[in-house]
């Protein structure tokens, strides 16, 4: 019975997977062509099934059913796992990880449940032990990592990283519903999202940190910021006057994503944010901006120097810097 079912599964997951690789567009509800998707050998595909309705109890395991590794979640476990990990990269680390893991090099025993797994996962960096033979995980662990004082401090420490989110929806939805003013095509606008959503959780926490300081500081003296994400990813903040020209808003914005470009040669990526100066009940516009150069020459370094010549940007400025554990004690 467990072979039919574990058949059963292998050809559905995997003939999802076919019709994915020569899908051109995600389909709307509608059946309309949405956003397009990338070459079948640019794919990263991870096969996930949810067993809906199991109570809690799966009853086929996550495992290689013939071509390639696929996850399965009860649902319980799936919701636990997309609230945690509610971040793609977040989420694709995981699945990554335990994927390695669990067909690696250990046999797992998985005496309680997914989410038990997860907090072994969480617990240890982000990262699975080291372990031969066998490993048992049992049950509970999920429920005792998830009443650690540093697991709620983190949780909390985590509320400000919303903002980032609500970022990239504000914009996401104003490209999707054609109410975009006007600056970059859907294309780049779609770029710089893809790039701001590609930041983890923790780092949206910092980046959102030091948006939200930003805007404060732009109401009285600040006119643009650098921050720094570990992801490799510099990002340029500027705020100007209400009623300013969003025209010459927009040439400045990409201005200093050249000259951020410079500053940090080792960032290949540069995303520009621009708004008004905070003031409160006032309402404000935003523009994207993404460059993405990989190569920066003794060349662009000369034309560099020529604008700094004549607007030096961020100079004598420092970038905004928040460093913090993830897990505050």
């Amino acid at each position: 019975m467990g072979s039919a079912r574990n058949s059963c599964l292998g050809k559905q997951i995997y003939g999802a997977e076919r019709w994915l690789r020569s899908a051109s567009h995600v389909l709307r509800a509608d059946g309309s062509e949405g956003l397009p998707l990338p070459p079948a050998d640019k794919m990263n595909i991870h096969r996930v099934a949810v067993a809906f309705g199991s109570k809690a109890h799966a009853p086929i395991r996550s495992m290689d059913f013939g071509k390639g590794f696929a996850h399965v979640f009860d649902d319980k476990a799936f919701e636990i796992i997309l609230g945690e990990l509610d971040t793609a990269s977040d989420l694709f680390s995981y699945l990554n990880a335990k994927a390695a893991f669990v067909s690696g090099g250990p046999r797992v025993l998985l005496d309680g449940g997914e989410e038990d797994l997860l907090a072994v996962y969480l617990a240890n960096g982000c990262v699975f032990p080291s372990a031969t033979g066998i490993v048992l995980v049992g049950s509970g662990i999920w429920d005792d990592f998830s009443a650690r004082p540093e697991y709620i401090a983190k949780k909390k420490a985590d509320e400000v990283s919303y903002l980032w989110d609500k970022l990239i929806d504000e914009v996401a939805g104003h490209a999707l519903s054609g109410t975009l003013e006007f600056g970059p095509s859907l294309t780049d606008t779609e770029l710089a999202l893809r790039v701001m959503a590609s930041e983890d959780r923790y780092q949206r926490r910092l980046l959102a940190k030091a948006f939200d300081d930003f805007l404060r500081q732009s109401a009285t003296s600040m006119r643009s910021r650098l921050a720094v994400s570990t992801s490799g990813t510099t990002y340029v903040f500027l705020a100007t006057p209400h009623g300013a020209d969003r025209r010459d808003r927009g040439v400045e914005l990409m201005a200093r994503c050249w000259a951020a470009r410079g500053r940090f040669p080792a960032n290949a990526t540069v995303v520009g944010i621009a708004t008004e100066q905070y003031q409160q009940g006032r309402g404000h516009s935003l523009d994207l901006f993404c460059m993405v150069k990989p190569a920066w020459t003794a060349e662009d370094q000369g034309a560099l120097d020529v604008l700094l010549s004549t607007a030096p940007f961020f100079k004598g400025e420092m970038r905004l810097a928040f460093d913090e554990p993830e897990y505050p004690s």
